[in-house]
This record gives structure tokens, sequence and C-alpha cells, in this order.
């Protein structure tokens, strides 16, 4: 509701202020770790008292990181396919079909959103102790899976309730089996849902600390653990270094996924409604 006494001018003047500010207020920080990278002293400060790449060159020095990455990539990516498939799943199944206690099924798919991540990790540690398979990437990934469930679930099954049910029920008139209409009728239609409950997921698994702090050996340890063991002896902006680039990265998988959007036929013809 637009304030009284405020012209169109002055109420849209307003609204690129407080825009102003907001953006600010997320985006300074960013730039005073990029900046805070590129400092010349052995210690984090702002602003700096010169510019060098030293830190950049000291993070080769540091192959810890590079493993790292690599143990949070692997693990991510495998989570968050468990994860889409298991959450596909479970939809189709809450969502098309009536049998008792599929609300408190989903309930139960839904409560990692709200336990605290770390008695998860211990719940994880415990069991996986019991398994014999803590300490590993598998039984990381197994955690973050059940972990990044509940997005999965929710943007799946909203994107279910919006599928075209005769489409497929022309399929089976047509002779398809149930795999058929899935993988030719049902998935290219939820295939944007998909693509962005794997993002959030993949974003999310990528930046979890507290169950592989809890069930990780040190040799297994991911980006986010080894950032917080490195800054626990060093306070240098070597860390700031690795923000950089990991912000590089995300702004790159940022508009990689913009791009891979535009190309989608749903997507696109929102956008044509938007430009007419």
């Amino acid at each position: 509701m637009r304030l009284k006494g405020l012209s169109s001018r002055g109420y849209h003047l307003i609204l690129f202020v407080v825009a102003m500010i907001v953006c600010l207020f997320l985006v300074l920080p960013l730039v005073i770790v990029v900046i805070t990278s590129l400092n010349s002293t052995a210690y984090s400060a702002f602003p700096p008292k010169g510019l060098s790449l030293r830190w950049y060159e000291n993070l080769l020095s540091q192959p810890q990181f590079l493993r790292a990455f690599g143990n949070s990539v692997f693990s991510s990516a495998c989570a968050t396919l468990l994860a889409l498939v298991a959450g596909t799943l479970a939809a189709l199944a809450i969502q098309r079909f009536e049998f008792p206690g599929r609300n408190l099924l989903r309930a139960l798919f839904m409560s990692p959103m709200v336990v605290p991540k770390i008695a998860l990790g211990v719940a994880y540690l415990i069991l996986f102790s019991k398994l014999r398979i803590a300490g590993g990437l598998f039984a990381l990934i197994l955690g973050e899976a059940v972990t990044i469930m509940p997005f999965v679930l929710s943007i799946i099954g909203s994107t279910l309730a919006n599928v075209r049910r005769e489409h497929e029920e022309a399929a089976s008139d047509l002779g398809a089996g149930p795999l058929r209409v899935f993988f030719t009728v049902t998935l290219p239609q939820i295939r944007l849902g998909l693509l962005m409950s794997g993002a959030i997921a993949f974003i999310f698994t990528f930046d979890q600390v507290e169950t592989a702090l809890l069930i990780l050996r040190p040799e297994n340890s991911t980006l986010p653990i080894e950032l917080f063991l490195y800054m626990e002896k060093w306070q240098d902006p070597t860390i700031a270094v690795v923000s950089t680039l990991m912000l590089l990265i995300a702004l790159a998988l940022f508009f990689g996924l913009k791009l891979i959007l535009r190309s989608v036929p749903e997507v696109q013809r929102v956008l044509e409604r938007k430009e007419n």
C-alpha cells in the first residue's frame, strides 16, 4: 500500500533507495572479502596497507584445500543425485496415491528441516558407527542426502501438482507402461523442479559443516572443515582467497544455471509473457 501524500515518483524513489541499501548490505561484505584477499600484510586488515597476490601463491602451497574441495564437490554431487531420486519417488507416492499414514510419512521426510543440524550429526555418528561406515565419504553422502530431502520433496511435490494428468492418461491409453509414461511424459514436465531442487540441494550440502565435522576422518575433510581448521592456526588472508575463489565459482554456476533455465520451454513462455 502506498504512503498517503506521496506522488508516484516519490514512491518509486523510496523503493529505489531501500533496494539500493539492501543490495549494499548484501554486496559490501563480499567486496571486503575480495579486497582482503589482495592484502600484502600477514594478517587480515581492512583497508589493506598494500595490494599483493602473495596469498594466492600461498594457496597453491596448501594442497589440503584442493583435496577438500574435491571431496566437497564429490560428496555434494552424489548426495544431491541420491536425494533427487529418492525425493522424486517419495513425492510421487505421496502426491499420487492415497494410503494410511501418508501425512505421517510426509512429516517424517520433512523433519530434517526442523531438527538442529548438530543433533542430526550426532545421530548420524552413532548410526554410522554401528554400521561401521563412519569416517568415509559414503557416510557423509547418506547423511547429506537425508538432510536435503525436505527441499527436494517440497519442490518436486509442488511441481507434480501442476503436471497435466491428461497427458499421462493419454500415453497410458496408447499402451505405454508406467515407467515409459514417467520418463516420456511426467519427467519432462517436472524437469524445472528437478533443476531448481538440485541446485538448492547442492549449494546446501556443499556448505555443510556440522555433519561432516562429526563423522569424517581428517583425510576425508571437506572444504568448510579445512577452512575451519586452518583458521584455528592462522589468521592470514588465505581464507579470504579461498572465499573469493568460491565466490567466483558461485557466480559462474549462477550464470550457467540462468542460461540453462532460459532454454527450458516453461521459462521461455514466462519471459515471453513478461516482454509482451
